[in-house]
């Protein structure tokens, strides 16, 4: 009877496993295969045609050659048409598929939708409307002017300009946003750098359901460690920011970009509250792709100002009769071509 009981026990084992590893494979296959396959099915229908989905990666692997072979060559002239060679697979697509088309990252696309999305808006917008943008001239005055008295000190030498204005967007966007220094968020900066260079480099690695909660590679370990640093980072400019309110010494959070999500995250109504995790990756974004995006501008503008010096000359003119001697002020940026 022990013997009995004993094999059924493990029959039941044996089924029950059967049964949980099955419905991972059906997750798996819904997730990497039926909803791209019916997606890119559903955009056909409409017109909209693109590269077809591979299992998994999607078109990562394909623009990654791409972006490598692109790379891998000197560009013949300097010009400011730059898209073949920093999105070799967009031109390359543009070309074959026409304005619209349908490509894909890894399973699909990263994207807030929906109310998340119109919350984001709103934030971003109340932020970034014409008199906080005002307010905020000061600050990148102040950041402008660090940055070129220490160009002082390479008076007659060369300076790498895309790293002076790393240093540039990173101070800007702390004071004007964040209400911080650039010395305060640089152990955040550095840390989403780290964390974008590892996801980059193992941007083919997939989780799977279930199985990823229990077997963690080396770079799953590694990127868990800098997400929870950077959580860390950005709770203790909040809680800065908070202690200021609470104790009094300041009558609200503040009317930049922190202020307006921490007056979210502290909304009396539960439903419109903003949860920590959403505060803090709103966070991340701004400090990161606000970043990157502005820095990489500016670069490529004196770039192209160094080649084209009627550009150059122009500009400047334009900037002395409307300034002066007189440092930029809202007013007169408005009356700028």
């Amino acid at each position: 009877m022990n013997s009995m009981a004993a094999n059924e026990a493990l029959l039941l084992l044996t089924g029950s496993l059967c049964l949980h590893l099955l419905i991972v494979v059906i997750k798996i296959l819904h997730k990497y295969w039926w909803t791209p396959l019916r997606i890119q099915h559903e955009m056909n229908l409409q017109g909209i045609n693109g590269p077809p989905y591979k299992f998994i990666h999607g078109n990562t692997k394909e623009d990654m050659k791409m972006k490598q072979e692109a790379l891998s060559k000197p560009m013949a002239t300097l010009s400011h048409d730059i898209l073949p060679r920093a999105q070799p697979q967009v031109q390359a697509r543009l070309n074959l598929y026409g304005k619209n088309y349908l490509s894909w990252a890894g399973n699909g696309l990263v994207a807030a939708e929906g109310e998340k999305l119109a919350k984001q808006r709103k934030l971003a917008n109340s932020a970034f409307h014409g008199e906080s943008l005002k307010s905020m001239t000061w600050a990148m005055i102040a950041s402008v002017e660090m940055m070129l008295e220490r160009w002082k000190h390479f008076e007659g030498k060369e300076i790498e300009v895309f790293e002076e204005f790393k240093l540039l967007t990173s101070e800007v966007i702390s004071r004007t946003a964040f209400g911080s220094s650039y010395l305060e968020g640089q152990k955040i900066f550095d840390m989403l750098t780290r964390l974008s260079v590892l996801t980059y480099r193992n941007q083919f690695n997939v989780k799977f359901p279930i199985i990823s909660k229990f077997w963690k590679t080396a770079y799953s370990i590694e990127a868990g460690k800098l997400a929870k640093g950077i959580h860390n980072s950005v709770m203790e400019i909040v809680k800065k920011r908070e202690e200021k309110v609470f104790s009094g010494e300041v009558n609200s959070f503040g009317t930049d970009f922190l202020g307006l999500l921490l007056s979210t995250f502290h909304d009396p109504d539960k439903k419109n509250r903003l949860p920590e995790q959403d505060l803090v990756d709103e966070c991340k974004t701004f400090y990161f792709a606000g970043h990157e995006t502005t820095n990489s501008a500016l670069a490529w503008t004196v770039l192209l100002l160094a080649i084209h010096h009627e550009w150059q000359e122009k500009a400047r003119k334009e900037v002395i009769e409307v300034f002066g001697n007189q440092n930029p002020h809202s007013q007169g940026i408005g009356r700028l071509n």
